[in-house]
């Protein structure tokens, strides 16, 4: 089963440096390895039915991980080449979002005084 992971794995790469890619992979593949490990238990990488189960866990799960490293990497990259734009959308949508508050907080004092008077 190594080597399915192996095959499976190799043409794996993340869109960054060669040197970054294989420490990422590495650390993907030992969290991979360690919660299979904790679900299949001591035997499970080496022997008969709990090996099977380490694998059946450790091969999806390291898929599941390295997607979710891709698209962090990939996000991050969109963040840094986009920053300033990102930014103006953080002040224009902050700036709306106080816009909205201050307009429900007038309308709020607006009606107490309207409710004070009818009293």
């Amino acid at each position: 089963m190594k080597t399915l992971l192996d095959f499976l794995t190799l043409p794996l790469s993340l869109p960054i440096s060669p040197i970054w890619d294989f420490i990422i992979c590495l650390v993907l593949g030992e969290i991979a390895y360690r919660v299979a490990y904790s679900f299949a238990g001591e035997y499970g990488s080496t022997s008969g039915e709990r090996g099977c189960i380490h694998w059946m866990i450790r091969i999806p799960f390291y898929f599941v991980l390295w997607i979710i490293a891709c698209v962090i990497i990939k996000v991050v990259k969109f963040a840094s080449a986009n920053l300033i734009w990102i930014l103006i959308a953080i002040g224009v949508l902050a700036i709306i979002g106080l816009s909205v508050l201050l307009v429900l907080h007038i309308r709020r004092k607006i009606k107490k005084q309207d409710n004070a008077e009818e009293h």
